[in-house]
């Protein structure tokens, strides 16, 4: 005769109700104690044939379910295995209510996907470590039609989805409950490694650009690594680098890194710098550099935008060699630099290019030395007074335009002699001869990239363009 443990008969997941014979049994600890002594009320032999058809239902499940496992079957081999072993339609649905991963033959399986939060709230507190599944009892009232049983598919607190079986062509009972328990757990043991996977991944990802930054590391050792992981060592990439706010939290650099990828639809690595973050963005062959590294800047506004942080720092390379890379972020961190310094500016993204050779000055220079340099250079443009502000603005359009007067005449919307008649009075001013002296030119741009910086109005911001029809009275020309 054989009498079943107490703790067997507690890991029945779903326990039929306790006969007037059964709780006549004695509760028993487990082992040989429990199999004699007088008290005891042995099964019958129908009984233990039961128990013998349950157990080996149970055992050949377990066996199935680890066999997909095993044979790196995943997440979506489990749930089919799932669904086979029992004829009620079967969902696997994540947190973001998105399913994964469902049955397909059984009758149901069309149905629209349960409301998981819906279920969940109706069933009311739950414990979701006590390794048993909610039973929800249909409610047409509230929509729900049908029963359901609910298992978390979670570790170590971290709950991955909800696998969900609804009451559609057979009745609900103990062996479904005992299925759902056990593909939760493999699906469980599954996260748990495509994440430990993934994290690694990208380790292994932010190594590879950690090494591609800095430049230290052997060219064919970088590209093993790169050919392991999937990534072209050699292409040309544009170095992204957001400097961390003071006393706030460092970003995440997995989570951004996918957002700008998924935005541009190319690949993007990211690691963490000396005090912010570097992304390198992969450059598309057929585009052109100029076009390409504004929409890396948009890419980034958009991205500071969505994650609620506007007043970030971006320094934005142009589009760069393996080789240069390390140069790139020193140049993004002077940019970083630049604005931080002169923090009045509403345009917080900005490529090395907006800023040009300039940016090493004013990055580096003591704070007053170049205020001061300003008023030297262009101090007699600045008082207010009557046209200033047009030779001020048209100075900046001159530059703007690769010192053309015909592209500033049509940006401005004004005569070329006008162009030059405001040249020839910015240099009476100034002294600044603009027009042919190198260093005049070189000057005079170090003292309007601090003014542009600095939020001047009279000069437009980074990404702003002279135009005629300008509708406000920053870009407005009086002539």
């Amino acid at each position: 005769m054989y009498v079943v443990p107490r703790a067997e008969r507690e890991t029945m997941m779903v326990a039929p109700v306790r006969s007037e014979r059964d709780r006549a049994r004695p509760r028993r600890g487990p082992g040989a104690a429990a199999l004699v002594g007088t008290d005891a009320v042995p099964y019958s032999d129908a009984e233990i044939r039961q128990r013998h058809d349950d157990l080996s239902r149970r055992y050949a499940t377990e066996m199935r379910l680890s066999a997909v496992v095993a044979s790196g079957g995943g997440i979506a081999g489990l749930v089919q295995a799932t669904a086979e072993m029992t004829a009620n339609p079967v969902w696997l649905i994540d947190p973001q209510h998105r399913v994964v991963s469902r049955s397909g033959s059984a009758r149901g399986s069309d149905f629209r996907a349960p409301d998981v939060d819906h279920l969940v709230a109706q069933h009311g507190p739950a414990d979701l470590e006590c390794g048993r599944p909610l039973i929800v009892s249909a409610q047409p009232v509230l929509g729900i039609e049908r029963r359901h049983l609910l298992m978390p598919v979670r570790r170590d607190d971290c709950l991955f989805a909800w696998l969900v079986i609804a009451e559609v062509s057979v009745r609900l009972g103990s062996e479904d409950a005992a299925l759902l328990c056990r593909a939760a757990f493999h699906l469980a043991s599954e996260y748990a490694v495509q994440r430990r996977v993934a994290r690694a991944s990208w380790n292994a990802r932010a190594t590879l650009a950690r090494q591609l930054v800095r430049g230290h590391t052997r060219d064919d050792d970088i590209a093993d690594a790169a050919e392991y992981l999937g990534v072209q060592a050699s292409a040309d990439r544009v170095l992204v680098y957001i400097a961390d706010a003071p006393g706030a939290e460092p970003r995440d650099e997995e989570e951004l890194s996918a957002r700008v990828a998924a935005d541009l639809g190319v690949e993007v690595l990211a690691t963490r710098g000396r005090e912010g973050m570097i992304l390198l963005v992969e450059a598309p062959d057929l585009q052109g550099n100029v076009s390409f590294v504004h929409e890396v800047k948009g890419a980034m506004r958009r991205l500071l935008a969505a994650i609620g942080d506007p007043d970030a720092i971006v320094g934005v390379s142009g589009v760069t060699r393996p080789a240069a890379l390390q140069r790139a972020y020193r140049e993004t961190r002077e940019v970083v630099l630049c604005v931080d310094r002169f923090a009045r500016t509403s345009e917080r993204v900005i490529a090395v290019d907006d800023l040009g050779p300039a940016r090493l000055f004013v990055a580096n220079g003591d704070l007053g030395a170049v205020r001061r340099y300003v008023q030297d250079v262009v101090g007699p443009l600045l008082d207010g007074g009557p046209g200033k502000a047009d030779l001020l603005r048209t100075l900046q359009c001159f530059f703007d335009t690769g010192r053309s007067v015909r592209e500033s005449a049509a940006r401005l919307g004004i005569h070329e002699n006008t162009v030059r008649l405001r040249l020839a009075k910015v240099h009476d001013l100034t002294g600044l001869d603009v027009a042919s002296d190198a260093n005049d030119q070189l000057s005079a741009q170090t003292a309007l990239l601090v003014l542009r910086l600095d939020g001047h109005p009279v000069i437009p911001s980074f990404g702003e363009s002279h135009v005629a029809d300008h509708k406000t009275d920053r870009g407005r020309d009086s002539a």
